[in-house]
């Protein structure tokens, strides 16, 4: 075939890589943190993009590509990285559903360990010259709530429940039957998983004008002293709320892979007032839950499943569900 030109932002693997090149396509790499507008300018001409960064793409992205034949977002949540065109077009929208669903359930887990044992707390300590023993809440016999038992939720749980004991609780935003053969609690409302929970997770697809700010202060006064993780969009949790929450001590810590504006200004400066909470009430993490050798070329292997499907006539084997959301 003639050559085309595939636009990849983020990380992507060289083995990826080199097996797109042998097929005849040329590759334009952008870093993870290129916005719309440089993206605009790169996509002239394109005839796929691969989008593993973290910008959320309008619908503006695609009525100036009108070259593009195929999108592949890199995840699962693909609605937190793009906006979907309001009439189907040209292009075919792809994704990689639940390739990194280990990877994300294992950071979580980590976060959650290093809040309830004080790990970064404590090395924070030692760094400035403090040598503190203290007892620590455990995760045995905890309970753990999860918003959201989709792939990475139902992998928390495993994880948490086999390793510790854990006691599991969870509030899905649809109901699933499956899930009632789980060896797990369900909670009928948000507020009663909040309430009746040591810790909490969130696993739920950030939808604009729909998931945005789902939590808040009802939610964190609920958890009464406990421990949140949110290895999802930071945007799902009320900002204000959650400094509130940290100040006043209603957390005994929270956890958030990502920030509210990216990448995380320098703490003087943050106009949302939580870094300053860091290390000792609050940990931030630069969207690493995912980033694991194996989740990563999982997850290119199905972006080039997609393209070559695409440029050989076929339908692609992971296509964007009409209404899909995790959670």
């Amino acid at each position: 075939m003639a050559e085309q030109r595939v636009v990849i932002t983020g990380a992507f693997p060289e083995r990826a890589e080199a097996e797109l090149r042998s097929r005849g396509f040329a590759l334009t790499r952008l870093p993870g943190d290129a916005d719309e507008e440089r993206l605009v300018g790169e996509l002239a001409g394109a005839w796929a993009l691969v989008h593993g960064g973290t910008a959320l793409l309008s619908r503006r992205v695609w009525e100036q590509a009108p070259s593009l034949a195929v999108v592949c977002v890199l995840a699962t949540g693909y609605r937190s990285f793009i906006e979907l065109p309001a009439e189907p077009g040209a292009a075919r929208f792809t994704y990689t559903p639940h390739a990194n669903a280990v990877a994300v359930a294992e950071f979580a887990l980590a976060q959650l360990l290093d809040l309830v044992r004080g790990v970064s707390r404590g090395a924070a300590g030692v760094s400035r010259g403090e040598w503190i023993e203290q007892p620590t809440q455990s995760l045995t016999d905890a309970r753990l709530g999860i918003v959201g038992m989709g792939h990475i939720g139902r992998e928390l749980a495993r994880m948490a429940q086999a390793a510790f004991g854990t006691r599991i609780r969870y509030w899905n935003r649809t109901d699933r039957p499956e899930l009632a053969a789980l060896p797990y609690e369900r909670s009928a409302s948000l507020i009663e998983l909040f309430e009746s929970c040591d810790m909490v997770s969130l696993h739920v697809d950030l939808v604009p004008g729909q998931t945005e700010g789902m939590i808040g202060a009802e939610h964190l006064r609920a958890l009464d002293g406990g421990f949140l993780v949110n290895t999802s969009r930071a945007t799902l949790v009320d900002p204000a709320a959650l400094r509130a929450a940290l100040r006043e001590g209603r957390l005994a810590g929270a956890a958030i892979d990502g920030y509210y504006a990216e990448p995380a200004p320098d703490p003087q400066n943050d106009p949302f007032g939580l870094l300053e909470f860091v290390p000792d009430r609050l940990l931030v993490t630069g969207h690493n839950a995912y980033h694991t050798h194996q989740a990563l070329q999982a997850m290119a292997d199905m972006a080039v499943a997609n393209l070559l499907a695409v440029a050989d006539g076929a339908l692609p084997p992971y296509p964007v569900p009409g209404e899909a959301v995790e959670g």
